[in-house]
């Protein structure tokens, strides 16, 4: 799965990301404190943590957005879609607190936690085979123009 992350496009291929992949109890724990989600993360057998360098990122989107973050979260996405394929489940929590994430796995300066990927197998499905609360087509899709 980290492999796949690792081949991921980035843009002139600067490849701006790093991943921690946390199997130790105490270190989860302290993970699992820098999220409000948390107990999700302590449950998970591995997690990982998926890190933005921002040095040498002279690129931008459109001139106004960095495209690191982007990068990385196109690198995660890869992750995740191979994790399916193995038949396990995963989540993407951004919502952390990045200091407590920064000390407990001892991230220099400069880097920035982007997720926090907890790895398991997923339990039973709920029921419903359809994604609840999904936009339809027409709200996201536009043709020749932007959607109305």
């Amino acid at each position: 799965m980290v492999a796949a992350a690792r081949l991921a496009p980035s843009q002139a291929n600067l490849q701006p990301w790093r991943f921690v992949v946390v199997r130790d109890e105490e270190l989860k724990r302290q993970i699992a404190h820098a999220c409000p989600r948390g107990k999700v993360v302590a449950e998970a057998p591995v997690v990982i943590v998926a890190f933005a360098l921002e040095e040498d990122i002279p690129i931008t989107v459109g001139g106004y957005i960095s495209t690191y973050p982007l990068d990385v979260a196109v690198a995660v996405h890869q992750l995740r879609l191979a994790a399916v394929a193995e038949g396990l489940g995963t989540c993407w929590i951004v919502d952390f607190h990045e200091e407590k994430l920064r000390r407990a796995l001892q991230v220099p300066e400069g880097i920035h936690p982007i997720a926090v990927l907890p790895l398991g197998y997923p339990g039973e499905p709920n029921g419903s085979s359809a994604p609840e609360g999904r936009k339809s087509p027409d709200e996201i899709i536009g043709y020749d123009r932007y959607p109305a």
